[in-house]
């Protein structure tokens, strides 16, 4: 009979596994039973002897753009369908997935340490200076090296506690941002804002402690030309990845690097900590963030001058950029910006009144907002990932170490997963839980943006006092995005600002 069961059993492995083999779940409901595909019959543009598709990017010759990332995943969607192969340069392929079953699967396989390719030049950089730097820090690393980073700060930076006690300072800074505004009204009431939104940032970073509020503008501009240098790591970071073999970029940004302002902002940053670490030795200042950071048993002031300095390349651009496409639809959707409005007179009854008088729960449809504008004008395209197995995504096996794109904008942008998707309308959120990975604007999973509560506070803080004290409308060309590896609004938002009386 033992022997009866065994054979049993090892029948019934077989059957799983042949029918894993031939069958995809989709979503729990529903299941394909088409036989599963190889990997070079997955759709794609055809390739070219050694260029591949690079060629498809170059201006005259070709239909897609580096600077339009999202237009040109929308058109690899529209034509091959939801899962796309695409030989880029050599022997370098990329695999564009479109439908949120496949996106979960990839998560799902991600383990507890999620692997991507990603600011190489930036991971060299910081392993040439061992003196200065622990390791590459979040946004290069994978593996243990990447797990071991991560969780010295993941909790600390992920606490609601840790946001709460920034809020009033952030508050603080937002109405003085609101004030600067109406003082830099041109005479038709308008401003290009975009600069303005860089500093609101920064400052709100320099007031959760992360460095010095005291720092001179000079100083203001050399960490706001750090940022810079970030995203043209990020540009010519995609370029690498296509074409290495024919331009040493590694070269090009290590020149970029050289320049001095990473230098000069990494002084400013390691004085700083010197100041944090003698305050806490005489008992000061031990309520910013830095501090705590300081005082995590197994991090070094190294992992806590990296993470500073990982802070300051995510938390600028993304921010202000998100914030400047928000005000954009904002302006563009009259009745939209009224019932925020109406939401927020009732929540402000005063100009004055704080933005945490009341419980962040009540700004209902101010988050709806912010979650309408993430869909839209998300801060990038969508994800990247390394798979660590083989997968099978829309019926087609996808081999272990092949580079997945998670592709969350143009997906957002289908009418198969968003009803009016170009339609500005965060009342779908309300009508509709939606429950799928297409809109995921700060990653899932162990790679998870840590900064998240940080950047949802900032830009629920500022919607709320520009609606109440302004309304704002554009009246110039549409503003699309261009990509910089992070959307980039690719005309001046400049807006009309009629101010609001009480």
């Amino acid at each position: 009979m033992s022997f009866f069961l065994k054979v049993v059993e090892r029948f019934v492995n077989i059957c799983r596994s042949f029918w894993s083999a031939i069958m995809i779940d989709t979503g729990g409901n529903e299941v394909q039973t088409d036989v599963v595909k190889s990997f070079e019959e997955m759709p794609g543009p055809k390739p070219l002897p050694f260029i591949g598709n690079l060629w498809r990017y170059f201006p005259v010759v070709g239909s897609y753009s580096f600077e339009r990332l999202h237009r040109t995943y929308q058109k690899f969607y529209e034509e091959f369908g939801p899962i796309v192969r695409e030989k880029v340069f050599g022997e370098r392929t990329l695999v564009h997935v479109f439908h949120p079953d496949d996106m979960m699967r990839v998560y799902k396989a991600d383990g507890h340490m999620p692997k991507r390719l990603s600011h190489r030049a930036l991971e060299k950089y910081r392993r040439e200076r061992p003196h200065l730097y622990s390791g590459p820090g979040l946004f290069p690393t994978n593996g243990e090296e990447w797990y071991n980073f991560r969780q010295l700060f993941q909790n600390l930076l992920m606490m609601n506690e840790s946001v709460e006690a920034c809020s009033n300072a952030l508050e603080d800074i937002t109405d003085e941002m609101v004030d600067k505004i109406s003082v830099e009204l041109d005479e038709n009431r308008e401003i290009d804002l975009t600069p303005l939104l860089f500093n609101w940032a920064l400052e709100y970073l320099l007031a959760c402690g992360w460095l010095n509020r005291q720092t001179d503008n000079p100083g203001m501009n050399l960490i706001l030309n750090f940022t810079r240098i970030y995203i043209l790591d990020a540009t010519f970071m995609f370029i690498y990845l296509l074409v290495i073999a024919l331009f040493h970029v590694m070269n090009r940004i290590k020149i970029c690097f050289e320049l001095g302002q990473l230098k000069l902002f990494s002084e400013v940053v390691s004085k700083y900590l010197d100041e944090v670490i003698e305050d806490i030795e005489q008992g000061k200042n031990t309520d910013s963030l830095v501090a705590q950071m300081l005082k995590i048993e197994d991090a070094s002031k190294k992992d806590v001058f990296t993470m500073i300095l990982d802070m300051f390349m995510a938390g600028i651009d993304t921010t202000a950029f998100t914030l400047s496409f928000a005000l954009y639809n904002l302006a563009k959707n009259k009745t939209v910006q009224q019932k925020l409005r109406e939401e927020m007179n009732e929540l402000l009854p005063t100009k004055n009144d704080r933005f945490t008088g009341a419980p962040l729960r009540k700004y209902k449809y101010l988050k709806y907002v912010v979650k309408e504008t993430l869909r839209v004008n998300p801060v990038a395209i969508g994800t990247g990932r390394i798979l660590q197995e083989d997968l099978v995504l829309s019926n087609y096996c996808v081999p272990a170490q092949t580079m997945v794109i998670l592709q969350h904008q143009a997906a957002s942008l289908q009418e198969q997963f968003f009803p009016n998707p170009l339609q500005f309308d965060p009342d779908r959120w309300r009508r509709h839980q939606v429950t799928n990975l297409v809109s995921c604007p700060f990653g899932y999973g162990h790679r998870m943006c840590v900064g998240m509560k940080f950047a949802y506070r900032e830009l629920y803080l500022a919607l709320s006092k520009m609606v109440r004290n302004f309304d704002i409308s554009y009246h110039y060309e549409d503003i699309d995005s261009i990509n910089r590896l992070i959307n980039v609004p690719d005309k001046p938002l400049r807006l009309r600002l009629q101010q609001i009386t009480e």
